[in-house]
C-alpha cells in the first residue's frame, strides 16, 4: 500500500530515524619489545594521531599496560587494527591491539 494511501486512512506513518553505528574503542597493549619509536609512527600513521598524541599514547601504554587509540565502528576498527598489526610484524614487533565495545 502506497504511504499516500495510509495517510488517507487515517494512520500515522512512522519513520525511524537510522541508528548510529555501534562504536568500538582500539587499545594497545603493552609488551617489552616494540619500540617506542615505532608504536609513536604507527599510531601516528594508521591511527591519524599527532606527534603529541602519539607519544601520550606511547607512555600511557607503557605505564598502565594499555591504552585507548581510538574510537570506531567495527569495520574501521578491524581494519585499523590488521593494518597496524602487518606493519608491527613486517617490522619483527609483537605489537598487540584489541577492541572492546563503548
Amino acid at each position: 500500500m502506497a504511504q499516500e494511501d495510509i495517510q488517507k486512512q487515517g494512520r500515522p506513518v512512522l519513520r525511524t530515524a537510522p541508528k548510529e553505528p555501534r562504536k568500538y574503542n582500539v587499545l594497545i597493549l603493552n609488551d617489552d619489545f616494540t619500540t617506542f619509536e615505532f608504536v609513536i609512527m604507527v599510531v601516528m600513521t594508521v591511527f591519524g594521531k599527532t606527534e603529541a598524541e602519539a607519544c601520550n599514547i606511547a607512555e600511557t601504554t607503557h605505564v598502565h599496560q594499555k591504552a585507548k587509540v581510538g574510537e570506531y565502528t567495527l569495520d574501521i576498527a578491524k581494519s585499523k587494527v590488521a593494518k597496524a598489526t602487518g606493519m608491527a610484524r613486517a617490522e619483527g614487533f609483537p605489537l598487540r591491539f584489541d577492541i572492546e565495545k563503548v
